[in-house]
């Protein structure tokens, strides 16, 4: 609303409060400052940043309807890019056995990413990203 959330006000969130924002955002806010305090951060840093996420959040989204994937796209990056970083070009079993998934899709994997790491590192070569 263009005016600054004074230092102390999330301390005074409590249940009640809470009970008044829309439950979205409210389940956002918990769900966002698990993560943070998960990741390391005290509860006092987790409660300001979540906040300064679902502010943000709310602000891009709000008032529109809005899908969330579930994540298992990213995950899967995620997890490829560990198994690309973690290959020595010995570990092959030892990877798919720590991933859940057979050597033949380590394989695969290693062999995707070794694109993904040439592209990349082509396009840095030349100056200019890599789909143009």
């Amino acid at each position: 609303m263009g005016f600054d959330v004074p230092d102390d006000a999330l301390e005074h969130l409590d249940p009640e409060i809470l009970k008044k924002w829309p439950q979205s955002l409210a389940d956002m806010l918990s769900v966002v400052e698990e993560a943070l305090m998960k990741a390391g951060e005290d509860r006092h840093c987790a409660r300001r940043h979540a906040f300064t996420m679902v502010r943000a959040i709310s602000k891009f989204a709000g008032g529109r309807s809005l899908y969330v994937a579930q994540g298992k796209h990213l995950e899967r990056a995620l997890r490829d890019r560990a198994l690309w970083e973690l290959h020595n070009g010995h570990n092959v079993e030892e990877l798919a056995e720590r991933a859940g998934i057979t050597v033949v899709q380590v394989y695969n994997i290693i062999a995707e990413q070794r694109k993904l790491a040439h592209s990349r590192h082509q396009s840095d070569l030349f100056n200019e990203p890599a789909n143009g």
